[in-house]
Formats: structure tokens, sequence, C-alpha cells
């Protein structure tokens, strides 16, 4: 999967980008037939605060696209809740895809 990481306001150092490497990296287990994902860090605001920094993720994937978006304190704290958010949508997706494979696989057998 190809990952593009882009940052405004704030400087990519390599403990963020192996952060953003490996949280997001992991999601790939889950869609394996994604295509692209794309990383955005924003700093808003030049004042600490809860909501300073902001992570958005855009994953592209046949179909519809999954995105998500977290504020934090900085930029680690964000990643790590944009991270959790994205795994539990993919999760949920990929389990309804198997059991509705599974479903039509015992209906097909039950049919014959």
């Amino acid at each position: 999967m190809d990952m593009l990481i882009h940052t405004d306001g704030v400087t990519l150092t390599k403990k963020l980008e192996g952060a953003i490497e490996e949280k997001i990296g992991r999601l790939e287990q889950y869609a394996p037939r994604a295509l692209r994902t794309r990383v955005k860090i924003r700093k808003v605001s030049a004042h600490a605060g809860t909501s300073q920094f902001v992570v958005g993720v855009l994953i592209e994937v046949p179909g519809s696209d999954i995105s998500a978006e977290e504020k934090g304190p900085e930029p680690m704290a964000a990643l790590d809740l944009v991270s959790e958010k994205l795994e539990s949508r993919l999760r949920k997706i990929k389990t309804r895809r198997l059991r509705r494979r599974h479903h039509d696989t015992s209906a097909a057998i039950e049919a014959d």
C-alpha cells in the first residue's frame, strides 16, 4: 500500500514518520485491497491546547474511500485516536463482508 504523508505547520521527524508508518501500516491487514493512504497532519492553533493538532487519514479502496480525522494536544496523540477509529471501522467492514460471503456460501450449499 502506498502511503503519502503531508504536514502543514509540523516538522516531520523520523520518529513521527515511523509512528505513522507503524500505526497506519497495520491497518492494511483489515483492508488488503487498499490502493493508497493519505495522512495529513496540521497544526491548527499556535496556542497549546487539547485540539492544537489535527490528523486526517484517507484510505483509498475500490468503491467508497474511508476517512477519519481527530484532534489532539500533540500529533502522536491525535494519530493514536485516528488509528483506533479507522481500525474499528475497517474491522466492522471486513466482518460484514466475511459474514455476507459465508451466508451466501451456506445458502448455496443448502439449496443443492
